[in-house]
C-alpha cells in the first residue's frame, strides 16, 4: 500500500479514543473547524460533523470525505499524534475548496502543537526519569 493510503489503523473509531482527545487533547481552531491533538503511536484521524451544524447526511459525508482526503495526502508528513477534527459554524454552505484550505491550515496548526507523550510509552518513561529528584 502506498504511503498516501488511509488504512483502518490510521482512523480513530472508538468512543473512548474520541473521549480521551476531548478530555486531554490540545486544541486549535479555524473558521470552519475545531481540532484536537493527543500523542499517539502514529498519525491517526477522527472526524465529527454534528447534525446541529450540518443537518443533511449527504453534506456531512461530503465534508468528511474532504477532510479524509486532506489527511490522507499529508499523513506521511504529520507527527505521530491522534488528530480529531470537529466541524462547526456555517460549514454546510462552504464550498469544497474553502473547506480543503481551512482543514489544511488546521492540520498545520495542530502539527505545531506539542502534546504530552502517551502514558506508558518510552518517551513518557524517559520524561518521568528526568523529572524524578
Amino acid at each position: 500500500m502506498s504511503a498516501a493510503g488511509f488504512p483502518r489503523c490510521a482512523r480513530i473509531l472508538a468512543k473512548h479514543e474520541f473521549d480521551h482527545a476531548f478530555r486531554a487533547g490540545l486544541s486549535a481552531g479555524s473558521k470552519l473547524f475545531r481540532g484536537l491533538v493527543v500523542a499517539d503511536a502514529a498519525a491517526r484521524l477522527g472526524i465529527t460533523v454534528p447534525k446541529r451544524s450540518v443537518p443533511k447526511a449527504n453534506d456531512r459525508n461530503r465534508i468528511k470525505r474532504i477532510v479524509r482526503e486532506a489527511f490522507r495526502l499529508r499523513r506521511g508528513r504529520l507527527p505521530a499524534h491522534a488528530f480529531v477534527v470537529v466541524a462547526r459554524g456555517d460549514i454546510a454552505q462552504a464550498d469544497p475548496k474553502a473547506i480543503r484550505a481551512d482543514v489544511e491550515k488546521l492540520f498545520d496548526r495542530l502539527a505545531a502543537l506539542k502534546p504530552a507523550p502517551a502514558p506508558g510509552t518510552i518517551a513518557d518513561l524517559s520524561r518521568a526519569a528526568t523529572d524524578a529528584p
